[in-house]
């Protein structure tokens, strides 16, 4: 039979062509890959936005593993140009490394959608390329972020899949440890088992290369191996040495490198009677030539101390350094609890018929108004209302019982209008509030390049928002609210964020808890400058020394021309001068934060004065490194006086009883209708505006474990012994004597015949409580008389019977 005839029309396209075809397909994958985004930004338009989102969502990140196979076959088709005669085993062995590759491919795919599952902060990183799914069960009612790091197809096989997906049959565990295994075996025959075998003969074959050049003569003159196999193997012809067993690499490497150079010949006195007898001298000028011609001969890849043929120069063992506080780590964030997976219900219904409620109940009253917005928090529920044109922001305001009451809500907050918006906001709390740990936002913060000085991790605002703050620029921090109301917990939150931030060598913290209960388990950190102070002349005496401090820092700055501690930090230490000063210096200041609790308490039962000492820190401590945070139940004018509040520009409020609290604490009305359990108000520095966020949590074996830990690394250096130690200082209480003051109180009412407690509290510069109690003693003692209504005290003594003597 007769052969037809090839078609003329036939394409026949070179190698090189089918070679650069696969490159370029590489190149254009890479860019579409790279460049995706949920928005249709893509270097190649919009092809290339649609073939990243096909390969996204077939594959996930596992799409990327195309390009390095697509080059592969661009390499091999370039390769099988010469090798045209084995054209279908080539075609054959094409399409078996695409089978491997597949494989590789769905196995990777697997294991990228296992890790998903149980690393969302981890797959959080990827999602302007990945895609993720929002889902809400009812049971119970939470709302569940799902990621797709490894495509549709295979996590819908993985936990989709009805009666027997994968983690059915096999667990998280199984399919692990299963496609790990088919994806290893995969790789090994897509790479070929023939590449292996050569790259094993490869490194064979350089360490027999290395042993033979062990065995012959050394390339310089002069300089022979004094080991006797070595010496042996000189004799010994080159079929002898075939048949004789070579040292061990390790052996081999050790003799080369490791042992001490022999002495050179012309220091050796006497010979060896065991020594082979020398072989014939050679001229000088034969053997550099050899040398010469046996370096050319050598492969690039042996190591320099073998060309040179002479061990390395023998390093000094010295112990390892003691442990010291500069290999302090701080703890790692996986420590902290992960947050609950927090599933919500559908509730896009619920909010938008919320939505339409507020809009009828503002045309009730008149007032026509859109909700532009819904933003959905943790614990609260912000609509943004765009009013229209004519309706004053006043009469919205003055509708907030009537909307509570019409979207049954415990207690919503109006801001009119919201900073930088043309809308009014109504806040309602949320249908199903989720809690906010600390744990997401220090990963968060991690995460982020701008780091903080001392930072503060507060909590999330209503928009999803982190809310965090530098201590160093408030550079004091006031918190208030009620029993019950999560003032403890921020407490505990703002110590743990700088404990996970800051080493000891560069924080120390001073804590004054006088609940004895709050605060104590953080006593035994060596951040601490003194166990945790729970009596209230201890506080006295631990401001004290901060002032002293403060003074100190103060005069050293002056001294080396500093204005403030980062600059003395960063500074280059001039010895001389510095040693020249009659004050020590030393390299590096630490800050300090000191954290008063109940702090109201303390002025109520303390008869010492506290409110000079903090003023005076919270005046001057901010250039020298010192914050003060002081924290209360009771934000009366007694507690918080207006010096204090001057110096305290930052403040948090939680849920307070009555308005007057809130207006004192942040001088505006919104803390009382706040829900309690973390739900807050927080003024930042240098703006007007308040922030509603929820204040992150953290639990009691949290704080345990991480406090246990870093004690357990890096044991206490307490500055001071205990502050509750020292001398308990005069006070007004009668088992003690009579107060300090009295004898100046004395000389004032005397001087000035006018006997009144507030009148006292501005002369002498005390508290309400001091002056209460001065004035009882002078009418005790019978220098003033009884209250008479609304009547000034009478002075029944004259200021001359007090007066000294006359000598004369």
């Amino acid at each position: 039979m007769k052969k037809k005839p090839k078609s003329q029309f036939q394409l026949k396209l070179p190698s090189e062509a089918k070679g650069f075809f696969f490159l370029v397909l590489a190149a254009l994958l890479f860019l579409a890959l790279a460049s995706y985004g949920h928005e249709e930004t893509n270097f190649l338009g919009a092809v290339g936005y649609s073939i990243g989102w096909l390969f996204f969502a077939l594959f996930g990140l596992a799409a990327y593993l195309f390009l390095p196979f697509l080059v592969y076959l661009g390499a091999q088709t370039l390769k099988t140009e010469k090798e045209k005669k084995n054209k279908a085993k080539n075609t054959s062995s094409r399409l078996t490394a695409i089978l491997y590759f597949a494989v590789f491919l769905i196995s990777i795919s697997f294991l990228l959608n296992v890790f998903s599952e149980y690393h969302p902060t981890s797959a959080l990183r990827f999602q302007n390329q990945i895609f993720s799914e929002n889902l809400y069960l009812t049971n119970p009612p939470n709302v569940q972020i799902r990621f797709y790091l490894g495509g549709f197809p295979t996590y819908y096989l993985y936990k989709d899949l009805l009666l027997v997906n994968l983690e059915q049959l096999f667990s998280a565990s199984g399919t692990v440890f299963l496609f790990s295994l088919i994806a290893l075996a995969s790789l090994l025959l897509l790479i070929g088992m023939p590449n292996l075998k050569k790259g094993f003969l490869l490194g064979k074959n350089s360490w027999d290369l290395l042993k033979k050049l062990s065995i012959k003569k050394p390339l310089f003159p002069g300089l022979e191996k004094p080991k006797a196999p070595f010496k042996a193997a000189a004799k010994i012809n080159t079929n002898e040495a075939k048949k004789t067993k070579s040292p061990l690499a390790e052996d081999l490497f050790e003799e080369l490198f490791l042992k001490k150079p022999p002495l050179p010949p012309t220091l050796k006195t006497e010979k060896s009677p065991k020594d082979p007898p020398p072989a014939e001298k050679l001229p000088e000028k034969s053997a550099t030539e050899k040398a010469e011609k046996a370096l050319e001969k050598m492969p690039e890849s042996l190591p320099e101390a073998l060309i040179n043929n002479a061990p390395p120069k023998p390093v000094l063992k010295t112990p390892p350094p003691p442990k010291n506080r500069q290999e302090y780590r701080l703890p790692p964030v996986h420590m902290l609890s992960d947050p609950p997976k927090n599933d919500l219900p559908s509730i896009k219904k619920e909010l938008s018929r919320q939505a339409e409620i507020l809009e009828e109940t503002l045309k009730s009253f008149g007032i026509e108004g859109k909700v532009k917005e819904i933003n959905c928090g943790p614990t609260i529920t912000s609509f943004e209302v765009q009013p229209a044109i004519g309706v004053k922001v006043q009469k919205i305001k003055a509708l907030e019982n009537d909307i509570a009451l019409n979207l049954q809500a415990k207690s919503i907050r109006i801001i009119a209008p919201i900073p930088g918006k043309a809308a009014v906001g109504v806040e309602i709390p949320s249908l199903y509030p989720q809690a906010v740990t600390l744990k997401e936002l220090l990963v968060h913060y991690q995460s982020q390049k701008k780091k903080s000085t001392l930072p503060l991790l507060l909590g999330k605002t209503v928009s999803g928002e982190y809310v965090t703050a530098d201590l160093a620029k408030m550079p004091h921090l006031l918190i208030a609210g009620a029993t019950g109301s999560g003032k403890s917990v921020c407490i505990n939150t703002i110590v743990m964020s700088l404990l996970m931030s800051l080493p000891p060598d560069e924080l120390k913290l001073m804590m004054v808890d006088p609940k004895k209960v709050e605060l104590t388990q953080y006593s035994e950190l060596p951040h601490m400058i003194a166990p945790v102070i729970t009596e209230s002349y201890g506080a006295y005496a631990a401001l004290q020394w901060l002032v002293r401090e403060m003074q100190s820092r103060y005069e050293i700055f002056k001294q080396l021309g500093h204005r403030n501690i980062a600059s003395f930090n960063s500074r280059r230490p001039d010895i001389e001068k510095e040693k020249s000063l009659l004050i020590p210096v030393p390299d590096k200041l630490p800050f300090v934060v000191a954290i008063i609790d109940e702090f109201a308490d303390l002025m109520m039962v303390s008869s010492s004065d506290l409110e000079t000492p903090i003023a005076r820190i919270a005046q001057m401590a901010r250039a020298v490194g010192i914050h003060l945070i002081l924290a209360t139940q009771r934000p009366s004018r007694e507690v918080i006086t207006g010096i204090i509040k001057a110096n305290f520009p930052s403040r948090i409020a939680f849920k307070v009883a009555s308005r007057v609290n809130s207006q004192i604490i942040l001088d505006e009305n919104g803390a009382e209708s706040l829900l309690g359990n973390g739900d807050l108000l927080f003024s930042p520095p240098g703006s007007s505006h308040l922030i509603r966020a929820q204040g992150a949590y953290i639990s009691d074996e949290d704080i345990n474990e991480i406090t246990a830990s870093i004690s357990k690394s890096s044991p206490p250096n307490y500055l001071i012994s205990s502050f509750d130690n020292y001398a308990k200082p005069e006070t007004a209480s009668a088992e003690e004597g009579q107060d300090t003051l009295y004898d100046q109180a004395l000389a004032i009412v005397l001087q000035y015949k006018n006997a009144s407690t507030t009148f006292l509290q501005r002369k002498l510069k005390i508290g309400y409580a001091r002056a209460a109690s001065l004035i009882d003693a002078l009418e005790e003692n019978g220098v003033i008389g009884k209250q008479e209504g609304s009547k000034p005290r009478r002075i029944l003594i004259e200021e001359s019977s007090f007066l000294p003597e006359d000598p004369l």
